[in-house]
């Protein structure tokens, strides 16, 4: 297996081998490998969820709380099962692994959080204990409604906001909360004018 870009940059930390320690196995299977074909925003589930991972482990360490379980959360968080964005690559490999259309309240960042929980549960059970489970089900407080109850549910709910905010083109917030269709037509007027 090539060794993942991300992966290299981060090995530059003093803490990086004992952060890979714990999530060496995830990061190596294939059911997480094929998250590089998960698109999210600008980048891709992979590299999102390892970011994620790496900065929960570093802020736990920071403030002496389990840093395991925050690293561990923090890779799973978006562990879902299909992709809410199209792939024309992982359409080719199975459309099965792409999320239809769905109604408010079924739409990706309602549903996610609980669907990467119980995905971690079936591939990942024996380092999926209460706290993770619980970090990673309610990582997009406050669309989530229930707060994290842990604090390491916290770091990793603010790790991603973190890097999502690094990463995230402004311009596509709108499609991101549905509003896309509206402000392109408003857009279209501004051009008309």
């Amino acid at each position: 297996m090539k060794k993942d870009q991300i992966i290299s940059i981060l090995e530059s930390n003093d803490l990086f081998h004992e952060w890979y320690s714990y999530v060496k196995d995830i990061i190596a299977s294939d059911e997480f490998q094929i998250r590089k074909l998960y698109p999210h925003h600008d980048d891709s589930v992979f590299h999102h969820c390892v970011l994620v991972s790496f900065q929960s482990f570093l802020i736990a360490r920071k403030i002496h709380a389990d840093h395991r379980a925050c690293a561990i959360a923090g890779l799973l968080h978006d562990f879902y099962p299909k992709a809410w964005q199209y792939n024309e690559e992982l359409a080719k490999i199975s459309s099965n692994r792409i999320r239809g259309k769905s109604n408010l309240f079924h739409m990706h960042g309602f549903v996610h959080a609980k669907e990467a929980a119980k995905n971690a549960q079936k591939y990942f059970p024996d380092v999926c204990n209460s706290t993770v489970l619980d970090a990673i089900s309610h990582h997009m407080f406050p669309l989530t409604i229930i707060p994290p109850h842990h604090i390491e549910g916290w770091i990793v709910t603010t790790a991603d906001k973190l890097v999502s905010v690094q990463t995230l083109d402004v311009k596509m917030i709108p499609r991101l909360i549905g509003l896309g269709g509206v402000l392109d037509r408003f857009n279209m007027g501004e051009r008309l004018l």
